[in-house]
């Protein structure tokens, strides 16, 4: 079952203008129906099926088409206020290449998709609507992440996933549904001891440890260690291949395209990293992000990396239970700063677009920051 809009090319108006159609098929049958929209052809993107955004009123009258679009699936799939359903249709639009996403952003949704199905079933459900979105269901949908192994990021995801389908469904009218936007419908936000990096004594104690016995943790050992010796994120890191090695001048470079941002960087591949890389035959795919993540955790204990990052009365957090995937770019990017390197350069490294978002990785501040700086000209 697919729903789209096109440019009915067939039979112009006068002034050269199409009539823009839903193109409905279902049930091994192909339908047409007309809208109230026409468009000139050098103004229609075939691969969207939207106008294009330099065309008069084309934020509105897109929006109305994605509106139509899902109306149309609605009435064929007898579940226009079922959220779940609006999620798969959504990933599958997005496989389709019809929605201006990349890759990783949506994949994302999978994960959300699997974790709303999971709480219906849990639940006895067959299905949640817009209008089961409530208060009573925020507090249950998140205590079930929490309780079924969703550490607070991903819960934090999750509802943001949740929030943003409920906006979208609200926007497309197919629910009158605002109790998402109330203030205690909130993404909890990280608080700053919930965000870690690994000192460089510590990434020397994870190089160092000896995993010969446990080959699933020593294979996810070294990517975490080539996501920090190469400042890459989880995603571009199981992606590394030969093909993108180069060599100038005897040292090796990677030239990383980032799946998130198709931002071009190279980066100088330290021979540490190049071992890490040729040991495991240029080809560091593998488990999902969670799975790393658990996994890293494990590691991280084993390696020693146990020091109490608790606030005071808060009990005990050894740090190891911090550390995720993406603590590697955080850590190097921090690490690199302590060593002196300037923000424009690690920019560069890292494929960071803007200033902002890299110093939201910095996490070293005050007297280790006022001690780099000790050292500068200016204060001498």
């Amino acid at each position: 079952m697919t729903v789209r809009s096109i440019l009915w090319k067939y039979k112009p108006r006068r002034d050269g203008t199409c009539n823009i159609k839903l193109s409905i098929y279902a049930d091994g049958k192909r339908k047409f129906e007309k809208t109230q929209f026409y468009a000139d052809p050098k103004d229609w993107d075939e691969k969207r099926g939207r106008l294009k955004r330099t065309a008069p009123l084309a934020d509105k009258i897109n929006g109305i088409l994605t509106r139509l679009e899902t109306e149309a699936k609605g009435e064929l799939l007898g579940v226009s206020s079922s959220l779940i359903q609006f999620v798969a249709q959504y990933i599958k639009d997005c496989r389709a290449g019809l929605e201006d996403l990349r890759p990783g952003t949506w994949k994302k949704f999978i994960s959300f998709e699997k974790k709303l199905r999971a709480f219906a079933a849990v639940n006895g459900r067959d299905d949640i609507a817009f209008e089961d979105i409530n208060m009573t269901f925020y507090k249950d949908f998140t205590q079930f992440m929490r309780e079924n192994g969703t550490g607070r990021s991903g819960v934090a995801n999750h509802i943001k996933h949740l929030k943003k389908f409920m906006q979208m469904g609200l926007d497309q009218e197919l629910h009158k549904n605002v109790v998402f936007k109330t203030k205690p419908f909130r993404v909890d936000r990280f608080r700053a001891n919930d965000k870690i990096y690994l000192t460089v004594d510590e990434i020397d104690a994870l190089a160092q440890l000896d995993l010969s016995n446990y080959p699933s943790l020593e294979r996810e050992r070294d990517r975490f260690l080539v996501s920090y010796y190469m400042v890459l994120r989880y995603g571009d890191s199981i992606r590394i291949n030969k093909a993108n090695i180069s060599q100038h001048g005897g040292t090796h470079y990677y030239k990383n395209v980032a799946e998130k941002t198709d931002i071009v960087s190279f980066v100088p591949i330290k021979p540490a990293a190049l071992e890490l890389i040729k040991k495991n035959n240029y080809d560091l795919s593998g488990d999902t992000n969670q799975e790393a993540n658990r996994k890293l955790k494990v590691i991280a204990a084993m390696a020693g990396i146990l020091t109490n990052v608790a606030p005071p009365g808060k009990g005990h957090i050894p740090k190891s239970s911090l550390v995720t995937t993406h603590t590697a770019r955080r850590s190097a990017a921090t690490n690199l700063l302590l060593s002196g390197v300037p923000l424009s350069e690690i920019m560069q490294l890292g494929g960071w677009k803007y200033e902002a978002t890299l110093k939201q990785y910095l996490l070293a501040g005050g007297i280790r920051l006022a001690e780099l700086s000790a050292g500068r000209e200016f204060f001498r």
